[in-house]
């Protein structure tokens, strides 16, 4: 009777354990309502018919793995645009800096999420402030300075390609509309980005699954089966 007492004892612990691993697995690779997003968004565009690269950052969460919510900054630096060389009333050479910075609400919703396939569109509205310098291009002086605001609104479509796991290519396109009213200081224009892109959330639930619950999960069932 003890030997069918032990191995009934030690089958209630296989079993005890193998339902918490079950529980532990569904846990690490629970749906979330809600989680935080963050992403870097550096994006080709063009101001009056001049090619720019505008460097940006976005941060905020993602609802039901469908909706997508918060902010971002975005700026052209001295470093990150191309001068555009034109000529003045009197034919001189003029070259134009220009430094834009501004901050966007955003709202993006994924249409469809798939194993390697994923389509979502993008909107958002903006505020920001604006730098032009018209310098002689023999001379390298200023010949004028613009500073002001600007209100800026924009969509497009995000597509991302997912052959691995953790990692694919994303790109994206769409259109920025200046609400402003001045011609001189126009920054309507298409835009385009792609690059890398890495599932950060995917990359922490296999580590902490593989790397430590089903370690863990092995390791004591090791000890359960090595009981006389």
């Amino acid at each position: 009777m003890s030997l069918y007492a032990q191995d009934y004892s030690r089958q209630d612990a296989i079993d005890s354990l193998t339902a918490k691993f079950k529980m532990d697995s569904l846990h690490t690779y629970r749906f979330k309502i809600i989680r935080p997003f963050v992403a870097i968004d550096n994006r080709n565009s063009f101001i009056k018919e001049g090619p720019v690269n505008v460097k940006g950052f976005q941060l905020g969460i993602i609802l039901k793995e469908k909706h997508t919510v918060g902010f971002g900054i975005y700026g052209i630096q001295n470093n990150s645009k191309q001068n555009l060389t034109s000529k003045d009333v009197n034919s001189v050479p003029l070259k134009r800096t220009l430094n834009l910075n501004y901050l966007t609400l955003f709202y993006r919703y994924k249409i469809i999420d798939k194993r390697y396939f994923e389509l979502a569109l993008p909107l958002e509205v903006g505020l920001g402030g604006y730098h032009i310098k018209l310098i002689d291009d023999r001379t390298d002086k200023i010949v004028s300075e613009v500073n002001g605001g600007t209100s800026l609104t924009s969509g497009g479509v995000d597509i991302v390609l997912k052959p691995f796991k953790w990692v694919g290519v994303t790109g994206s396109a769409g259109y920025r509309i200046a609400l402003d009213k001045n011609p001189n200081v126009n920054f309507s224009g298409a835009y385009y980005s792609y690059g890398l892109w890495v599932d950060l959330r995917q990359i922490y639930r296999d580590v902490k699954f593989y790397g430590f619950v089903r370690k863990k999960y092995r390791r004591e069932m090791k000890n359960v089966l090595s009981r006389n």
